[in-house]
C-alpha cells in the first residue's frame, strides 16, 4: 500500500510501484473476510471501521487533491463490504449507492470482497471467479488486472501454509494498540505523504 501511494503521489513515473501496490487492496479485502468470521462483535468491527474512515478522509482528500467530501476513502469501501459480509443481500442496494456515491474501488472494490467470501467457502469457484474478474478489468483499469499477484499469497493462507493458530489470552488475540496500530497507520502514512508533496 505504502509503495503505490509512494508511486502515486511522489514518483508516479515509475510504474512498478504501482503494480506492486495492485496486491494491497485483495489482500485488505481477504482480511476483512477473516474478521468477519473470527470477529466477537460485527457491529464494533463496523463502528471501528467507520471512526477510521472519518479520521482518514481529511487526508485521504488532501493528498489525492479532492474536495473533503468527494470521493470516500477505502475504510467506506471496506465497512459496505462488511455489510455485504453480514448480509448478501445488501450486495445490491451497495452496488446502487456506489453509483452515486463515490468511494476509493467503488463498485469493483465490493465485488472483490465477494469473489473472496466466495472463496473462503469454495475454493475452486472462488479461484475462478478471482481470476475472470481480475482479467475483466483489463478492460476498465490499466493496471488493477495485477491484482492477479496476490491471489498466490492468499491461496497460501486459504490452505494453511502461511497460518498459525492464534492463542487467545484474555479479552483479545492482540494487544489493544498493536490491533489500533494498523489502523492508524493508513491516515498517518497519508498524512505524511501529503506534506512530502507540498515541501513541508
Amino acid at each position: 500500500m505504502t509503495l503505490d501511494h509512494v508511486g502515486a503521489f511522489l514518483y508516479p513515473e515509475h510504474e512498478v510501484l504501482r503494480i506492486v501496490g495492485r496486491i494491497a487492496f485483495p489482500l485488505f479485502s481477504y482480511l476483512l473476510v477473516l474478521g468477519a468470521e473470527s470477529t466477537r462483535s460485527i457491529r464494533a468491527y463496523l463502528l471501528r471501521l467507520l471512526v477510521f474512515a472519518a479520521l482518514s478522509q481529511l487526508p485521504y482528500s488532501l493528498v489525492n487533491g479532492y474536495a473533503p467530501l468527494e470521493v470516500f476513502n477505502i475504510f467506506f469501501t471496506l465497512a459496505f463490504g462488511l455489510l455485504f459480509l453480514v448480509n448478501s443481500l445488501f450486495l445490491i442496494p451497495l452496488l446502487l449507492l456506489s453509483m452515486v456515491v463515490q468511494f476509493d474501488y467503488g463498485v469493483y472494490g465490493v465485488l472483490l470482497i465477494a469473489c473472496l467470501r466466495l472463496l473462503r467457502e469454495r475454493t475452486t469457484w472462488g479461484v475462478v471467479a478471482y481470476v475472470a474478474y481480475s482479467l475483466l478489468l483489463l478492460t476498465v483499469y490499466t493496471i488493477q488486472h495485477y491484482q492477479l499477484l496476490a491471489l498466490p499469497l492468499i491461496l497460501l493462507h486459504h490452505t494453511g501454509y502461511i497460518s498459525k493458530a492464534r492463542v487467545v489470552e484474555g479479552p483479545t488475540a492482540y494487544p489493544a494498540w498493536r490491533k489500533y496500530l494498523f489502523y492508524l497507520y493508513y491516515p498517518a502514512h497519508l498524512t505524511l505523504l501529503y506534506l512530502i508533496h507540498v515541501g513541508l
